[in-house]
């Protein structure tokens, strides 16, 4: 391994003893050539370090901290550490594919290539399936809004120079601090990709899935949705935006916050055409199933109906374009879900 190899590899660790090794070792054995494999311990009150350290490979730095301070303060602080000109992330229990740093760091060396790129994976564990997320930049960037995002973290290499040069940070954003980094990204005009085939086996586990259901509901990824709503769709005024991200992050049952979320996902609806470097098309897709899903809810517990969507319809023109679009697609979706409710 040179001094200063072409990628590193980022590994935060806390109480990781049971599924680090596995999650290392993927990484020496994956058949990448020029690299540094960075774990940090953060505070761990297990045997972490123990294991790492009884790992013996020229590639391999242990880094100990004497504390736990969460796993986004050791992501800020790992970043002077590594040495490469590529970052690749991994979890602690998680395991990296074979072959995938040599795909990626070939995209993202090759002329006009991303800046960020993401790959497909696979969960095993308690929950199983792939799933692969959109390739292209633009219908990356259209995800970036919504829960279901677009990347997935241990799957991603991004190159390093723009984290060293400030133009984007690992935030101080308490479970949401990946979310704000691709968001940071986006605004700073960074580019995106996702290769089509699995590129991590992502552990699922209680702990795992529980950590992942409170960061996706955070007061900070909220915060962070806002900032983007904002960015995206700079004609909504304050209230507007706020109702966007209410109706995108809460699961709303009904009532006056219920129709100003569904008028705020209609106006964005209206202005997702006209946003630069986003795909619009799909960017109106994602606003419309999430109002498929809020109409869902609030008809199963019977606190909207035919008659407060009318209202809607007249006195929200936003609302009664976007009901009539494409010929009145989705305002035949509204009725039948609005019959299936009844």
């Amino acid at each position: 391994m040179s001094t200063t190899p072409l990628l590193s590899v980022f590994i935060p660790a806390f109480n990781a003893a049971a599924h680090i090794r596995e999650a290392v070792e993927s990484v020496l054995e994956s058949g990448f050539a020029d690299f540094e494999l960075v774990v940090v311990d953060d505070g761990s009150t297990d045997h972490t370090a123990e294991v790492v350290a009884a790992i013996r490979h020229p590639a391999l730095r242990l880094i100990r901290q004497p504390a736990n301070r969460g796993v986004g303060a050791t992501r800020r602080d790992g970043i002077a550490a590594l040495r490469g000109r590529y970052l690749g992330l991994l979890d602690a229990d998680d395991i990296a594919v074979r072959g995938r740093f040599e795909r990626q760091v070939a995209q993202l060396e090759a002329a006009g290539g991303p800046d960020i790129i993401g790959g497909a994976i696979e969960y095993f564990g308690d929950v199983g399936g792939v799933i692969a997320f959109p390739a292209a930049d633009a219908a990356i960037r259209a995800g970036l809004l919504f829960h279901d995002l677009p990347l997935a973290n241990p799957a991603v290499c991004l190159k390093l120079a723009p984290l060293r040069a400030g133009r984007i940070a690992y935030a101080a954003a308490a479970g949401a601090e990946d979310y704000a980094l691709w968001v940071d990204a986006m605004i700073a005009g960074l580019r995106f990709a996702n290769l089509p085939e699995v590129v991590t086996r992502m552990r699922r586990h209680g702990a795992s899935l529980t950590r992942s259901a409170a960061a996706a509901v955070s007061e900070q990824a909220r915060l962070v949705r806002r900032r983007l709503a904002g960015y995206l769709f700079p004609q909504m005024n304050d209230n507007e935006c706020a109702a966007l991200v209410n109706a995108l992050s809460v699961n709303l049952g009904g009532g006056q916050r219920w129709i100003d979320g569904a008028c705020a996902l209609a106006r964005a609806a209206a202005l997702a055409p006209a946003v630069a470097g986003i795909d619009g098309a799909r960017l109106r897709e994602l606003l419309r199933r999430n109002f498929l899903r809020m109409l869902r809810h609030a008809a199963g517990n019977g606190s909207i109906d035919n008659e407060v969507l009318e209202m809607m319809t007249e006195t929200n023109a936003y609302f009664e374009r976007w009901r009539m679009d494409d010929g009145g697609s989705l305002d035949a979706e509204i009725m039948a879900l609005l019959a299936a409710g009844s």
